[in-house]
């Protein structure tokens, strides 16, 4: 019965076009949309109306979130899901949008077994039930250039189930074990080369050193590369774009990149607080900061 009445919903929603104040902001302000395939762009806008419609969008910190402001969060995420289904997103209720940085509590526990209670600035968090939070200044900072590090895309990638990835990354005949297995093992050996590379102060081409954090910040942070530089990911890592393009069904090494419109600032504080924290695992470990 739901999933009839979605389809429903979903068919009056798309009967209509596509707004055009929409499609200006979306390509005024995501350099990212104008190297999507021509073939892919009317799925691409369908999928859009359908994130925007089906989440809950919950402006914070004072900020006025209007519709085209909406689009062009969706128009980032949607690429995540082009070459599958925007349902990937189902469990994704609620994006809330600060106009910049926003604090949240923040509790470690030092070496010594100290634990400290503090307020972290944070640019972007996404839950585990399904909530995404966000800085409206460091989403449109991301949108204009294509480095690869975009919040949208770091953000909604965490959303994007572990299982699902590992049930989905080699679809189609043979034995699902063994793909999965195939897929695991490819990941945790370009993560572990990774942190190793990290870890030693060396610099890792099309990666940031943030993916060091987890496995999951890792596939946060390839995911950014796999999509804003597809060619360069693919010519120091081809396994893992590999990998990355079998799951997500599409291959953004065949893309054709506009040049980033906008100059970035020399440092966000996003990569800032990323650059520490890089630094401080490279001094648990013993080694000098790179």
């Amino acid at each position: 019965m739901f999933d009839w009445w979605v389809r429903r919903r979903r068919k009056r929603l798309l009967a209509e076009p596509f707004p055009q104040e929409w499609r200006e902001a979306i390509e005024r302000e995501v350099s990212l949309w104008h190297a999507v395939p021509a073939a892919s762009r009317g799925k691409l806008e369908d999928d859009v109306r359908c994130f925007v419609a089906e989440r809950s969008w919950e402006p914070c910190g004072g900020l006025e979130l209007t519709e085209p402001m909406r689009a062009v969060i969706a128009a980032q995420a949607c690429i995540l899901t082009l070459g599958r289904t925007v349902d990937a997103f189902d469990h994704v209720r609620s994006i809330l949008v600060y106009p910049h940085a926003f604090w949240v509590p923040d509790v470690y526990e030092d070496d010594a077994g100290i634990v400290t209670e503090d307020l972290d600035s944070r640019e972007g968090e996404a839950w585990q039930w399904g909530t995404v939070i966000l800085s409206w200044q460091e989403v449109l900072r991301d949108a204009r250039s294509l480095n690869g590090r975009n919040l949208v895309l770091h953000e909604l990638a965490h959303q994007i189930d572990i299982l699902d990835v590992l049930e989905q990354a080699y679809p189609g005949g043979g034995d699902r074990q063994s793909r999965r297995r195939l897929w695991m093992e490819t990941f945790l050996e370009a993560f572990e080369d990774f942190t190793e590379r990290v870890d030693s102060g060396r610099r890792v081409k099309a990666l940031d050193a943030y993916g060091a954090e987890d496995e999951a910040e890792f596939f946060a942070v390839a995911s950014e590369s796999f999509f804003e530089r597809g060619a360069y990911l693919k010519s120091h890592h081809p396994r893992l774009y590999d990998v990355l393009a079998a799951y997500y069904a599409q291959d953004p090494a065949s893309w054709t990149l506009p040049r980033s419109r906008r100059p970035r600032p020399d440092e966000t504080g996003r990569e800032r607080r990323r650059r520490l924290r890089a630094e401080a695992r490279r001094l648990r470990k013993g080694k000098p900061p790179g």
